[in-house]
């Protein structure tokens, strides 16, 4: 029981101190700056991949329309989320934690590399 309360406070006190943006906090050239990353990141990941066209496809013109697609947004959470739950795994002494690069327990977003694309607070 005791345990279990300090691996709760231990989880409260990462998730305040988490140091990476959600999008809906990113600024437009952000959010743009994460776009070009991602899709140039995939790219290198996944080069036969023919999702590659589409990704290139929903970024051209997003400075001509000051936007950013909303996918990108699903895309850039879905990290995040992954991000998150790998380290607090790491901290909290669970036997199955997630593998960094093992696409069958985080899905194509789970490699490292993603994670260098996530928007740092200014705290």
């Amino acid at each position: 029981m005791l345990r279990s309360r300090i691996l709760f406070k231990q989880a409260r006190r990462f998730q305040s101190d988490f140091p990476y943006k959600k999008w809906s906090d990113l600024s437009l050239y952000q959010q743009q700056d994460f776009v070009k990353g991602f899709v140039e990141n995939y790219k290198k990941q996944y080069p036969g991949s023919k999702t590659n066209v589409s990704l290139k496809g929903l970024s051209i013109g997003m400075k001509d329309h000051a936007d950013a697609p909303a996918v990108f947004g699903i895309f850039y959470n879905d990290v995040w989320n992954l991000c998150k739950k790998s380290k607090e795994n790491l901290y909290s002494g669970a036997k199955q934690a997630l593998q960094r690069n093992d696409i069958k327990q985080t899905g194509r977003f789970g490699h490292e590399s993603f994670y260098d694309l996530l928007v740092e607070n200014e705290n």
